[in-house]
This record gives C-alpha cells, sequence and structure tokens, in this order.
C-alpha cells in the first residue's frame, strides 16, 4: 500500500448522520455542516422508471413535471416563485429507482422547502387543463431525444442489454406511451408512491437536528403513510454475445459496449470501480494513452461502470479516428480488456486507480446538496446510507488479484451486448 493512500484514507472521516423515522414510516436524515450558512433540503421518492410497467413508460417523470403545475394551496409556478424570492435555488429530477425534490436557502428559510414539498406530498390536483400541455412539454423532450443519433444508440443498447429487466426503460419514457398516458394515470402514480412510507426527507448543511426534525413532524406528522412492496426483477444470464447496426443521421460511426456486472453493494462492484479508473479516468488512463494518444485509435473513448440496486453494466463508448473502423477499434479494445485478465497491470495503476475512486468519492460530497444527493442515493438503491461510510475500506481492500477475477468473470464475449452507429443509408 501506498503512502499516499494511507494518508488519503486516514483524512477521511466517517459520515455522522442522524436517522429518525416517524410514525407514518418516513425516513428522515440528518447531517449537519455548519461550515457555510447554507441548507439543503430534499425529498426522495422510491419510485423512478424501474417501477413502470410496459405501456405506462415515462409516467414518473411526468408526475416530476406535473408537481410543479400547482397544487390546492400554491398555483402553477408559486413554488418556483417563492424559492426565488427566498433567494434559493430549487429544481427535481427523476431517476431509475427515484424522484428527487430539492431546494438550497439560506439557514433560516429551509422550513419554506419542507412545507412546501409537504403540500406538494399531499394536495397536487393534475388538473387536466394544465396536464395536457405539461405532456407536450415532455413530447417535445422525447422528440429531441430521438433526434440525438448517440442517445438513440445507448437506448438501443440497454433494450438488447436487458431483455427481461425493467432498466430497459428509459427514464423519459417511449413516445407511444407518453402518448397515451393520462391524467388519471399520473394522478393515480402520485397517490401510489408520494406518501411519507415511500419518501426520505434528507436535510443537509447548517442546520440543528433538534429543530430541523421538529420541523418535519409539523408538516409531515399527520401525513398518512401506506407502504409500497417492490417487485425485485432479476435479468436471465445473457449466455451469448449481442449485436446490433444502428443505421442514423451522422459524420462519425461509433460504438458501443455493455458487459452485465452486479448490484451497487456486491462485493466485486468496487474492483469494477477501480478497473473503470484503470482504463477510463484521466490522460494517463489505459483507453486514453495507449488507443487515443499512442496508436491514435480513436477521437473519443471513455468506460462507466454503473451499479444500481438489482444489478449493473460496464459500459463502453468509443468514436474512432476518421481512417479507424469501428471493427478495428472493438478489436483494440478487447487487446486491453485482455491485459487486465492476464494480470498485466503494475501496483502503481492499482494504487493511483485507487486515489482517483477516492477523490472522485469526495467530491461528491463536498457540498450540503452533494452529500444529500449521496445519502439519499445510498439510502434507496445501495442497502442504506451506512454503506457510504465503508465504501473507503472496501476499494482499499480491491488487490490485483481481485482485478483479474473479476475482469475474467464479466468482460467475456457471452456476457458482452455490441453496437455499432452508423451513417444512415
Amino acid at each position: 500500500m501506498g503512502i499516499n493512500l494511507i494518508i488519503f484514507l486516514l483524512s477521511i472521516q466517517p459520515i455522522q448522520v442522524y436517522e429518525y423515522k416517524l410514525d407514518n414510516g418516513l425516513k428522515v436524515l440528518i447531517y449537519e455542516d455548519h461550515f457555510a450558512p447554507v441548507v439543503a433540503t430534499q425529498v426522495h421518492y422510491r419510485v423512478g422508471s424501474y417501477n413502470e410497467i410496459q405501456g405506462k413508460t415515462g409516467v414518473s417523470h411526468l408526475l416530476e413535471h406535473m408537481s410543479f403545475r400547482g397544487t390546492k394551496k400554491y398555483g402553477p409556478k408559486e413554488y418556483d416563485r417563492i424559492i426565488d424570492e427566498a433567494g434559493g435555488e430549487e429544481n427535481a429530477f427523476t431517476s431509475t429507482h427515484q424522484t428527487v425534490y430539492w431546494a438550497n436557502l439560506y439557514k433560516d428559510r429551509y422550513e419554506i422547502e419542507l412545507m412546501m414539498e409537504a403540500d406538494r406530498m399531499q394536495n397536487l390536483l393534475i388538473n387536466e387543463n394544465e396536464f395536457i400541455p405539461e405532456k407536450g412539454v415532455v413530447m417535445e423532450e422525447r422528440r429531441l431525444g430521438e433526434n440525438d443519433p448517440y442517445g438513440n444508440l445507448f437506448e438501443t443498447l440497454d433494450l438488447m442489454t436487458f431483455i427481461y429487466h425493467p432498466y430497459r426503460n428509459p427514464v423519459i419514457g417511449y413516445m407511444s406511451d407518453i402518448e397515451n398516458i393520462s391524467r388519471d394515470d399520473v394522478y393515480n402514480w402520485y397517490k401510489k408512491y408520494y406518501n411519507p412510507a415511500n419518501a426520505i426527507v434528507v436535510i443537509s448543511g447548517d442546520v440543528n437536528r433538534e429543530e430541523a426534525i421538529k420541523l418535519v413532524k409539523k408538516y409531515y406528522g399527520k401525513i398518512k403513510g401506506t407502504q409500497v412492496k417492490e417487485i425485485e426483477y432479476s435479468e436471465p444470464p445473457q449466455n451469448g454475445e449481442r449485436r446490433f447496426k444502428l443505421f442514423k443521421d451522422v459524420n462519425s460511426p461509433a460504438l458501443a459496449i455493455n458487459y452485465h456486472t452486479v448490484k451497487i453493494n456486491h462485493p466485486d462492484a468496487y474492483a469494477l470501480d477501480v478497473i473503470n479508473k484503470i482504463l477510463s479516468y484521466g490522460k494517463s488512463s489505459r483507453f486514453e494513452k495507449i488507443l487515443v494518444q499512442e496508436k491514435g485509435m480513436a477521437v473519443n473513448l471513455e468506460g462507466y461502470h454503473s451499479a444500481s440496486e438489482y444489478g449493473g453494466t460496464f459500459f463502453i463508448f468509443g468514436i474512432p479516428q476518421k481512417d479507424i473502423s469501428l471493427e478495428k477499434l472493438e478489436l483494440e479494445i478487447y487487446t486491453e480488456l485482455e491485459k487486465l485478465k492476464k494480470g498485466n497491470i503494475t501496483d502503481r495503476e492499482i494504487e493511483k486507480a485507487k486515489n482517483q475512486t477516492f477523490a472522485q468519492f469526495v467530491f461528491r460530497q463536498d457540498s450540503p446538496t452533494g452529500i444529500g444527493f449521496t445519502l439519499g442515493h445510498w439510502e434507496i438503491i445501495g442497502g442504506g446510507w451506512q454503506n457510504i461510510n465503508i465504501y473507503p475500506e472496501k476499494i482499499l481492500s480491491v488487490a490485483k488479484d481481485d482485478i483479474v477475477r473479476v475482469a475474467n468473470q464479466y468482460f467475456t464475449e457471452d456476457n458482452r451486448t455490441v453496437g455499432y452507429l452508423l451513417p444512415g443509408r
């Protein structure tokens, strides 16, 4: 173990989080950080594209849009105006397993966000006259996405990678589904998933935890909570390479590769995170140094390990140089993967990759907003926020033998899906 890695590890202090659970099932996580007079307040709902069924994809994202279109108390755009006048910033996002509403406010004003999110949790109107134009906005988002050839490539790759699993669903949904989703579909989705027992309130920043929990109880304590049971899907083993070609109006061809991997808290996830840094993080990574700079094979080449609640993928995307074929670039990528599988890796590379993994892990937590997102993310998809504190130790324990074993287990022909994006014909 290198001295730099030891020093870096010792500098990371366990995250101290105060956890509460109300009688209605609402979980509350409070992180005190008095460095700056700002409080980040977030509500994380356990719902996203994973929960959607065929014919209704995109309903979670559409509901997120409608959540800004008014309640019984606050009319359309009132939420935005109130936060803005209080000097704050706010937004929301939908992902595979989460829908998150957040606001950052001065420390003496975060009660405003707690109050309005509690109102949003129980009093959305979802009026038909607001729903129709907002659905049109989402359809336009989808239309713009369909005009993005790389977005098409990635979406098709997921469809081919996951034949059975809901991870094949795009968060925005398919156009035909968005067109057919009704106001009642969205309202019923809201009534099912937006309740205290299916939500986490995260408060981080310059906050007093006793005061904060009193405010949470004040605004959320009387809302009825109903537990929502989530089905766990498991993608069957692939047992054979899948390939496709996608023809679009592009000047440069591209390739994308997906390997099935593991859940976020699986023991192999940590080695895969380190491998990701070895292959594709910074100018000295193998993809960049060898295939982009030395061999001149690619204009752009990157990898990404994405581990979620019920599975994961190791994704590789590349755009070849003008005189290099996709086939040639693909073979060169496999050559680099084979080097890992054969143990052609130095201790210095491993230490550097661990340092980079640590640094990225820490930088994600360098603000009240960032730590709030991290807490909610791990609480929902990572088996609990406490696993954040064991992540550094798990990365530290990754050895060369783990990298070799994991590379041989997951980077196989039978476990991969390959897509070529080619100029239209």
